[in-house]
């Protein structure tokens, strides 16, 4: 894992997969490789820790005590606009999309947008030769495959017939429907009103020729996980819930034929000590719960490891302070040893 140039962090919300990210940055830093991390939402505490009050999309270097580390935030609408500019077939189309009325609905609703931008960011690292290790903070989702599925999707609705109905542009579109269709988008009109789809179809029209753009960064994505360069953590707790999440993880990487190189089991309980004899019965259903807990996660660890095609790293609850660039290089090691 140590010999990647490309980590992907992934996982559900609230797994500490973020702060992990980070710890594994610090790490790659510290042993003299040029390193970015890409995070998603950092916790105060967490951007605090690496030396200022918050990130930003832009990047910003981080003091880590030796190496190079440099962070960056996710701005899906920042991204998406790069994008636009990116696939436009001229100027004039770029600004005609970007100035639309319906552009920034549908950054903000269509599924995986986020997912998409986080995508798109990763190539521009990977193709910049700046930078020897490069850490995504994957967007946090319990439905694992919008990350991978994303930039398929928006190539799909790029060249899908809805768009290929709207081409035409303006109301020449209403020309072009059989008599079927024309009683349909009747109906539609009465119900969202001819304005929106007059400038639904403006809208789609002003983005013809952008498809083959989109599909070659869907492919371009494709190749860079399932590059022998890529390496994939895994991050979970350990539970019922987290451990079905974990198989169907699997399964949808395998069908993608993308590589887990870890699974990390984050924020288990750790096993009490003995109680004492004379302990107070407050105290001592408080023991009798932790230790519960410790045996029940251990469990769910112990299976959740069994059925994982990888290794294992099992990060056990730390009392006191954790977001200090000292703690978090030393769990960014312990993840690549």
């Amino acid at each position: 894992m140590k010999h990647k140039r490309l980590y992907l962090v992934g996982g559900p919300g609230g797994v500490g997969k973020t702060t992990l990210a980070a710890s594994l940055g610090i790490a790659l830093a510290q042993q003299g490789h040029r390193t970015v991390v890409l995070t998603v939402d950092p916790a105060k505490r967490l951007a605090q820790a690496l030396g200022f009050t918050g990130f930003d999309s832009e990047l910003q270097k981080i003091d880590v005590g030796g190496g190079e580390l440099w962070a960056t935030m996710l701005d899906t609408d920042h991204y998406f606009d790069r994008v636009i500019s990116k696939f436009a077939t001229s100027p004039e189309q770029r600004d005609r999309v970007l100035a639309h009325p319906l552009y920034k609905t549908m950054v903000e609703n269509l599924g995986g947008s986020h997912e998409y931008a986080a995508m798109e960011r990763l190539l521009e690292f990977v193709k910049d030769p700046r930078y020897d290790k490069i850490v995504v903070d994957t967007p946090p989702s319990d439905n694992a495959a919008e990350l991978f599925e994303a930039p398929q999707r928006m190539a799909d609705f790029m060249d899908n017939s809805v768009l290929k109905w709207f081409q035409g542009g303006g109301k020449l579109y209403l020309q072009l429907f059989k008599a079927g269709t024309k009683v349909a988008m009747g109906a539609l009109k009465l119900i969202f009103g001819a304005e929106f789809l007059d400038s639904l179809g403006s809208f789609l029209a002003d983005l013809e020729g952008m498809q083959a753009g989109f599909q070659k960064r869907n492919l371009e994505v494709l190749e860079t996980l399932r590059s022998d360069q890529t390496s994939f953590v895994m991050v979970s707790v350990p539970s019922e819930a987290r451990a079905e999440d974990c198989a169907r993880f699997r399964e949808m990487l395998k069908e993608k034929n993308i590589p887990l190189d870890r699974l990390v089991l984050n924020r288990l309980e750790p096993l009490p000590p003995e109680a004492p004899m004379d302990l107070p019965a407050g105290a001592k259903r408080l023991w009798e719960y932790q230790k519960s807990l410790h045996t029940q996660q251990k469990a769910w660890a112990d299976a959740m490891e069994g059925a994982a095609p990888c290794e294992t790293r099992r990060l056990y609850e730390k009392h006191g302070p954790l977001h200090d660039v000292a703690n978090l290089s030393e769990l960014g090691r312990l993840l690549l040893n």
